[in-house]
Formats: C-alpha cells, sequence, structure tokens
C-alpha cells in the first residue's frame, strides 16, 4: 500500500474512533487533548471531571471547550475557548481575575483553565443567569458577586446562629475588628468601646474574587506583629472558614486566597500552680481587701469554670444546700448544662457573699455595666501577680491549676474532662455515665490538698 492509501486509512481510523468516543467521557489533559484525531466531522468528547465541559474538535482542526447542558429547560451550548497545546498544564488564571471576563473573547486555554471557566458558567446557569447570553452578562455577574461583608453576614445568619455556635458574637467582634468595617463608638457586651484593631483592614465592600493569597499571608503576618499570633490564626481561620462556605454553598467559585498560607504554630500552654506556688498565692489572696476580686480569685481556682462564667454567675443557679451551681448551656461553651459542685471552700466564699447580697439581686458579682456584672478586673490582676511574684500566671490558668491538682491526686481524666465542662465526641459518652457526686469528691480532694499545701484552713481564716 502506498503512501497515499496508508493516509486515507489514517485519516478513517481516526473518524471511526471520533465517533465512538464522542458519546464517552474522556478525562481531559494536554496530552490526550493533542492526541485527538480529526475527522471531517466535528466531534465532541465530554470531560469525566467537570460537569457539562465538552471539547468540539473541527474538521479544521481547531479544538474548542464548550458547556453544554440543560438551561431554562432547553439544550445550551456556551463557547468558553480554544485549547491551546503550548499552555502549560499548571498555568492559571491571575490571583483575583474573574474567568467569566473571558466569555466571547475566544481566549486561549489550557484545561485547568477551561475548567475553571466552566464552572464560573455552570454556577451563573445554576442561578439562572446565562453569562453569554448578551455582552454585559459577565459584568452583572461581577456585580452580583458577594461582597466579604455580605459573605460574613450569610455566614453568620446561616451557619453560626442556626448551629447555636457560642463564639458567634465573639466572631462577630473579630470580624469587625480585624476584617471588616467598625463603626465608631459601638460598644462590646461589657460597655467597653470596641476599636479597630492596630493592623487590621476593612474588606468589607471587596468582592470575594478580589482578595488575594498575597493580601491574605501579609495581613496575617501584621495580625501577629500587632496584636499575637493567636489572634492571627483565630482571624485566618475565620476567613477561610468564609471562603469555606461560600465555596461550598455555591455563592463562590474561584480560589479561597487562604489556601496555601499556613497558621502560625501555637504552643499548647500548661501553666499551672504548682507546688512551690500555691502557698504564696493563698496567702497573699487572703491578704486582698477588696472583696470581689478576692472572690473572684477564690472562685476560679475552687471551681474550675471558665473566666466568663465565674463572672456571670447568677445565684438563681447556685444551690448551697446541694453544692452545685449549674452553668445553663446557653452560656456554657460546649452548648450543654454544666453542673459544677462546690468544695466546702467555695460554699464558704459563696455563703459569705451570700449574707451581703442585697435580696433580688441576679448576679454573684453584680455591677453597674451593660451585662449587670463585673469585668475582668485586669489592674487588680497585674498587680496582684506581681506582689506574689507569679508574672506568668493568667486567669485562666487558675482553671488548668484545679485541674493539674485533681491529676496529682490520682483523679481519671474523664473525671477532670467532666469537672472542667471538656467535650468530644469520643468521649462524650464516659461523661455522661459520671455522677456529680463522684466529681465532688474528686474536687474536694484537690482543694483540701492546695489548702494543705499552702498551710491554710479556709479561705476567710
Amino acid at each position: 500500500m502506498g503512501s497515499a492509501g496508508v493516509a486515507q486509512l489514517l485519516h478513517y481510523y481516526c473518524h471511526v474512533i471520533g465517533v465512538l468516543m464522542a458519546t464517552e467521557s474522556l478525562y481531559f489533559s494536554r496530552a490526550k487533548l493533542i492526541a485527538l484525531c480529526v475527522s471531517d466531522k466535528r466531534t465532541y468528547y465530554k470531560d469525566a471531571d467537570s460537569r457539562a465541559l465538552q471539547l468540539a474538535v473541527l474538521p479544521s482542526g481547531t479544538k474548542a471547550f464548550e458547556i453544554y447542558r440543560k438551561f431554562d429547560g432547553k439544550p445550551t451550548r456556551i463557547g468558553l475557548g480554544h485549547f491551546d497545546p503550548t499552555l502549560p498544564e499548571s498555568r492559571t488564571f491571575t490571583k483575583g481575575f474573574d474567568p467569566l471576563e473571558l466569555l466571547r473573547n475566544t481566549p486561549k486555554l489550557n484545561v485547568l483553565m477551561a475548567r475553571l471557566l466552566a464552572a464560573a458558567v455552570n454556577a451563573q446557569l445554576d442561578k439562572g443567569i446565562n453569562p453569554s447570553s448578551d455582552k454585559t452578562a459577565a459584568k452583572k455577574a461581577k456585580q452580583a458577586e458577594l461582597t466579604l461583608q455580605m459573605a460574613f453576614d450569610k455566614y453568620t445568619a446561616e451557619y453560626l446562629l442556626p448551629h447555636n455556635k457560642k463564639t458567634t458574637v465573639a466572631l462577630q467582634n473579630l470580624f469587625a475588628r480585624h476584617l471588616g468595617f467598625l463603626e465608631l463608638g459601638q460598644k462590646i457586651p461589657h460597655g467597653k468601646q470596641r476599636q479597630k484593631s492596630e493592623n487590621g483592614v476593612d474588606w468589607s465592600k471587596r468582592k470575594l474574587s478580589e482578595i488575594t493569597s498575597d493580601e491574605v499571608r501579609k495581613l496575617h503576618i501584621a495580625i501577629k506583629d500587632a496584636s499575637g499570633l493567636h489572634t492571627a490564626n483565630r482571624v485566618f481561620e475565620l476567613l477561610r472558614s468564609i471562603y469555606n462556605k461560600m465555596s461550598e454553598w455555591q455563592f463562590f467559585i474561584g480560589i479561597n486566597p487562604c489556601l496555601g498560607v499556613s497558621k502560625f504554630k501555637e504552643m499548647e500552654r500548661e501553666r499551672f500552680l504548682g507546688a512551690d506556688e500555691i502557698q504564696r498565692f493563698l496567702t497573699a489572696l487572703q491578704n486582698v481587701k477588696s472583696d470581689n476580686f478576692r472572690s473572684l480569685l477564690w472562685l476560679l481556682l475552687l471551681t474550675g469554670a471558665r473566666r466568663e462564667n465565674v463572672l456571670g454567675m447568677r445565684w438563681s443557679d447556685v444551690d448551697l444546700n446541694v453544692q452545685r451551681w449549674t452553668v445553663q448551656g446557653e452560656f456554657s461553651k460546649n452548648g450543654s448544662p454544666l453542673a459544677i459542685p462546690l468544695s466546702p471552700q467555695a460554699i464558704e466564699v459563696l455563703q459569705d457573699r451570700k449574707d451581703y447580697t442585697e435580696a433580688g439581686q441576679v448576679y454573684v458579682f453584680p455591677a453597674n455595666s451593660k451585662s449587670g456584672y463585673m469585668t475582668a478586673p485586669k489592674k487588680q490582676w497585674a498587680a496582684f501577680r506581681k506582689e506574689v511574684g507569679i508574672q506568668d500566671i493568667r486567669l485562666h490558668d487558675l482553671r488548668r491549676t484545679l485541674g493539674s491538682w485533681m491529676a496529682m491526686n490520682n483523679v481519671s481524666l474523664p473525671i477532670i474532662g467532666k469537672m472542667l465542662g471538656h467535650k468530644s465526641e469520643k468521649a462524650t459518652s464516659v461523661y455522661a455515665k459520671l455522677q456529680v457526686a463522684t466529681v465532688k469528691g474528686a474536687v474536694d480532694s484537690a482543694t483540701n490538698s492546695m489548702f494543705e499545701q499552702a498551710g491554710i484552713l479556709s479561705p476567710l481564716s
């Protein structure tokens, strides 16, 4: 057979293969698309990895990407651009660029770019918008894109609040101070005026696709320098979660700008008052003149409860006869009611406050504030630490101190978790079986051990 016959046979073979594969899916890659034969008829190949994305191979040799799917009940074909075999497979759009702006311009695309553009077109079609219907469609789609503030509002209304997230108020404050617009004169629940953080930004009006990874990385570092790595990581986690939810709900089809940005490594804090410090601490605490400050520190140490729960403790939740304080689920971090047994020393502190509490008073630590109870005494705490000579201790470390002394008294981890209100999927079933009386015995033992080490009989003696 001559060369002309071989060429004719090869042409026929490509035509047959094209017809056979036209109705089959093909996982698009540059090598596979380059290898596709050209026939005397237009041939279509479906991408097995993208919704409604097809490649049309024309008799002229042109290979073009397009979307083919139903829209408004009718089959609709939308051209995306030409396949360019010279483009590297890893090349993608510039950060922040809206792929829809390429429609009707017959751009040159690789497989990755075609898939991203196809996803953008599908997202618009799902919303009832055909982005190729007229010249202003892409512009309208851009205008319809969510801003960061709109995304956060949707995130709050459709995720945080319905799932009863206890950190909703804190996250709203975090967003306003570091990522969004903070109106002057706004106050937090305890009456203090909120202020924008030193290196915070106002991205509230920025479209989601306009925020780049480079900006996120620089902001992450800037917040760390101004407010510490803990705050920087919490802001980063919030931003990442907003983008993830918007992508999950198909309100954003771009690349999450938080991808490729790593959180700063945080060392888990293990600080608590050890045997060489507890005596100094308790002795100094007995000599504190302020009744509110002294009682607060005692109860933080003796109950192991979180600071905000102790500050907002209500008399209606305290039962001195049963020797128990109940933190209601709406105030508990894990959302479940927390029954905290009260040691004799804790009862002594509470009974002393109750003797001097006016009838009808709601809070154990009442104050003339928006919340109705006192705020964390930061200045008094700083002065007290300096007096005791333990500068690196935090109020939250008092909670950790009770748990640590329970552990040193051979109390099991599940009981410590029950006392401190820890909750995890694996341990929940174990915690549920524990009785408050069992936990109370462990608390009493740990408390007595601390007092014995300090050589003190009671908080008021």
